[in-house]
């Protein structure tokens, strides 16, 4: 059976959904209820677990220490195990040692499975995404990197290739094996040393620091691997067992945000790190404006990759967001100080990130590399790039800076692995630098505006069918046209805009503007995402090209919205009917969401949560919350009014 393309930028993710769920009726393949209406099941786990194994068994070179071993760990989602059963049984079937971690970060994975020298991993994990989804990600050996494009497809094409009988019937002619201690004590290991470490003990003395787990991966052992740093308090808030993952906290609720004001009570109140934080620096306010330590918080997502620096300004009363693009310029800046920057040294970027952190990193001497957005891709500029690779990350949080490991025979070798806590110790370093440095003051300063920052928006097509979106497609090409009509309109003279295809991955349509030097000076990404059912919009440049910017991508907006919603999705459809109930007046919330809860009993089907419809709906720019309640945007009215809201 043949049958479309299943991983996105990370894996294969979505609904996870038990054998009874109303929109699996009808859909007897596993592979098809994934592909076509996004639900994850146990049969489709086990299905891809056996195939992926497979496929990582029979690449695994004679180099590796145990090619015949598969990885297997999770993230805490899975409460009654029954995915983890599953993916256990497709390793198992396809005949791999399961080294079985359990709960395990993603990072802690990836160091395991280079020290273990096992053909490959698979992490049971839908990573940032909300607890109701679940999915798997793979990472290959040697070097804990992420397939590629080709190799997703070579994967994809042995899940299409053998049928669920063949799984269900096949003996499991592995074995499992305990690995869990044995996975943990290695991360912690090496993390304690040199260069993973840019802490020495005892450097944190006079810090607080909270840590913030998601209630996911890290609990536990984010604290263990901080403590040699000697911070004079050391707290985890939102552990595991304390609620459904990625709530109560967590990089997501503070996504996109640079500070939170001592007098925003209610997302104080709301998020479990940022109330701790706020405690926690108020209570030492006089020393840590003495310049005493500095009170800090790691925030990560349920897997562990993405990590947000959050630090108290006692001078400010508010709480400074440090995400991916102000992590990378600031130990940057620290790497420089101490001569650790390396000749020619590359720092690599998605396009996603701040112009303003291009230009600053670009000032300690490194050469900025743009790649496509998605982890993976900076972990192949590592590859790539050798000794000369500095670090790179995304701004959503995701960093990569390059360790050496030694495996179980002693070898040593260089390792980049997206670690979201090693991103923060490492920020914490550069933080206490920079303290040195500056005094408190001026340290506070900085970390309020680490760079002087572009424009910098995001804009969002939810609900769309994404095959419609690739080069030569309607939409790709109504995209094409409407972006270069708003660049002949309004650029400045000087930028020269170049249509830029990028490397790795031609499926992102990419404008870059330069001078005349070929500096680049904004940048316009549209591309699928790569694990929900919509399609992005990222504007990046010079914080006086704003409107210009907006007016692109309110253009470009238009063309997706009207050429890619999918009108047999039921979101698309809750949408439809949430924007019609606001045709007349503006609404309460709730009254909103119990009239979309009704409606999903019947209309759009159980799968449909008015929250996230609700939430979305004002993240793609639709409706937005005024004095009066939930309204409709212009852009809203204007696609309501088009006809072709489904």
């Amino acid at each position: 059976m043949e049958g479309p393309r299943l991983q996105g930028t990370d894996g294969v993710r979505g609904l996870a959904a038990s054998p009874d769920h109303p929109l699996l009726q009808g859909m007897a393949d596993a592979r098809r209820a994934y592909a076509e209406r996004g639900l994850f099941t146990e049969a489709f786990a086990e299905h891809y677990a056996f195939a992926a194994s497979g496929w990582l068994l029979e690449r695994a070179g004679e180099e590796l220490l145990s090619p015949g071993a598969v990885l297997l760990a999770w993230d805490p989602r899975d409460v009654e195990g029954r995915f983890a059963g599953a993916l256990l049984r497709g390793a198992l079937r396809a005949g791999a040692s399961a080294l079985a971690a359990g709960v395990l970060p993603t990072p802690a994975a990836a160091v395991y499975l280079q020290a273990a020298g096992a053909a490959g991993a698979l992490l049971l994990t839908a990573s940032h995404n909300p607890a109701d989804q679940n999915g798997i990600k793979i990472l290959c050996s040697p070097g804990a990197r992420k397939p590629l494009p080709g190799e997703d497809g070579e994967v994809s094409a042995r899940v299409w290739g053998v049928s669920w009988e063949e799984v269900r019937d096949a003996p499991e002619r592995g074995q499992c094996i305990d690995a869990g201690a044995e996975a943990r004590a290695i991360y912690v290991h090496y993390m304690h040393q040199l260069p993973n470490r840019w802490l020495r003990e005892g450097e944190l003395a006079g810090w607080s620091l909270v840590l913030d787990p998601a209630r996911g991966a890290w609990s536990g052992l984010a604290a263990e691997a901080a403590a040699p740093a000697g911070p004079e308090e050391l707290r985890e808030v939102n552990r595991l067992g304390e609620g459904p993952v990625n709530e109560g906290g967590g990089v997501i609720a503070i996504e996109g945000r640079r500070e939170v004001s001592g007098k925003d009570d209610g997302l104080i109140r709301a998020h479990a790190s940022v109330e701790a934080l706020f405690e926690t620096g108020r209570a030492r306010r006089d020393a840590l404006r003495s310049g005493k330590g500095f009170a800090a918080a790691g925030v990560f997502d349920a897997d562990g990759d993405r990590a947000y620096a959050l630090i108290y300004d006692p001078f400010a009363d508010a709480v400074r967001v440090l995400g991916g693009d102000e992590a990378l310029v600031l130990q940057a800046r620290f790497l420089a100080a101490q001569g650790e920057l390396p000749e020619e040294g590359k720092a690599v970027l998605t396009i996603e990130s701040d112009t303003g952190a291009a230009a600053a990193l670009a000032e300690t001497g490194l050469e900025v590399v743009f790649a496509p957005v998605g982890d993976k891709w900076i972990l192949r500029a590592a590859e790539r790039w050798g000794d000369q690779f500095a670090l790179g990350g995304e701004e959503s949080g995701h960093t990569v800076v390059p360790g050496l490991l030694a495996d179980a025979e002693g070898r040593v070798v260089r390792l980049a692995v997206g670690d979201g806590l090693k991103s923060f110790l490492n920020t914490c370093a550069a933080v206490r630098w920079l303290g040195e440095e500056k005094g408190a003051k001026g340290a506070y300063g900085v970390l309020a505006e680490p760079f002087p920052r572009g424009y910098k928006k995001s804009l969002y097509a939810y609900h769309v069918d994404r095959a419609r979106f690739a080069p030569g497609e309607e939409a790709w090409e109504a995209v094409s046209r409407s972006v270069w009509e708003q660049i002949e309109k309004g650029f400045p003279r000087g930028a020269v805009p170049r249509w830029s295809p990028l490397q790795d991955d031609p499926a992102v349509l990419y404008v870059i503007m330069e001078d005349a030097r070929g500096r680049p000076l904004a940048t316009i990404g549209v591309r699928n995402s790569g694990t929900e059912r919509r399609v992005g919009i990222s504007l990046r440049g010079p914080a006086d090209w704003d409107e210009i910017l907006r007016a692109v991508g309110q253009a470009a907006l238009r063309e997706l919205l009207a050429r890619m919603k999918d009108a047999d999705d039921p979101h698309a459809r809750a949408e439809g009917a949430l924007l019609r109930s606001l045709g007349e007046a503006p609404r309460d919330a709730s009254a909103l969401d119990a009239e979309l809860a009704h409606g999903a009993e019947g209309r759009f089907g159980a799968a449909v949560r008015p929250e996230r419809i609700r939430k979305e709906a004002i993240r793609g720019g639709l409706i937005q919350e005024t004095e009066e309640g939930l309204a409709l945007t212009n852009l809203g009215r204007w696609w309501l009014e088009t006809g072709k809201c489904p």
